[in-house]
């Protein structure tokens, strides 16, 4: 079986810079992520990602989309398997890391560069 990632886009985006008098001292960062398996279509399967980033100085929040596509019909053995839920979002993780960074750096702040994340655990966690 054949697995690449054919796509991604940011689907929704809120940034707002905080109030000074509610600048933090350090930040926090959340992240969930979710499989959607379209019924029309048994050759792709969504990952998306909730990304939500309170930095010392605004908030980021975004949602974002990755699209696979496999040379095969999508299974329930395969929504059950790892790669959905621990492989596929690894692999999309980067993408992510590095347009947090670009947006951050872009936007006149010192770039934002996200923690590793252990995927296992976290899928565990669900």
């Amino acid at each position: 079986m054949n697995i690449q990632l054919e796509n991604w886009k940011i689907q929704n985006l809120n940034f707002e810079i905080i109030d000074k008098d509610d600048f933090r001292k350090d930040g926090e960062f959340g992240l969930k992520t979710g499989q959607i398996y379209p019924d029309d279509d048994k050759k792709h399967f969504f990952i998306m990602f909730d990304v939500e980033l309170k930095d010392k100085i605004f908030d980021f929040r975004f949602e974002a989309m990755f699209i696979f596509k496999i040379d095969e019909d999508i299974t329930e053995d395969f929504k059950i398997s790892n790669f959905p839920k621990i492989n596929a979002p690894a692999i999309a993780f980067p993408f992510l890391r590095a347009y947090i960074s670009n947006f951050t750096l872009q936007s006149g702040f010192e770039p934002v560069i996200l923690p590793s994340i252990n995927f296992v655990k976290l899928a565990e966690d669900d």
